[in-house]
C-alpha cells in the first residue's frame, strides 16, 4: 500500500475548499483547472490516509465542515477519476 499524504482535518478541508470545484467551468484555462484538480486529488489521498488512521467517521466529520456544493463537486471529481482506475472493474 502507498504511503498517504498525512494532514489534519481541517488542512483536507481547506485543500477541497482550495480547489475550487465548483467554479470549474468548460472555458477554465487548462493550467487553472490542472492546478485545482491536484489539490482535490492530493486531498482525496489525505482522506484516505485519515480513513487509515482514524477511520470513516473522522472523514464523514471532515467532509461535514464543507458547503454542499463543494461536497457535491468533490464527490463527482473522484467518481471520475475512480472510474478511470482498476477499482471500476473495466
Amino acid at each position: 500500500m502507498p504511503d498517504r499524504i498525512v494532514l489534519d482535518p481541517d488542512e483536507i478541508a481547506g485543500l477541497i475548499r482550495g480547489a475550487r470545484l465548483p467554479e470549474l467551468r468548460a472555458d477554465t484555462p487548462a493550467d487553472v483547472r490542472e492546478h485545482w484538480t491536484q489539490a482535490a486529488l492530493t486531498a482525496m489521498d489525505a482522506l484516505c490516509g485519515l480513513d487509515e488512521r482514524e477511520g470513516i467517521d473522522a472523514v464523514w466529520n471532515t467532509l461535514r465542515v464543507l458547503e454542499h456544493r463543494e461536497v457535491l463537486a468533490f464527490a463527482s471529481l473522484m467518481a471520475d477519476e475512480l472510474s478511470r482506475t482498476p477499482f471500476s472493474g473495466r
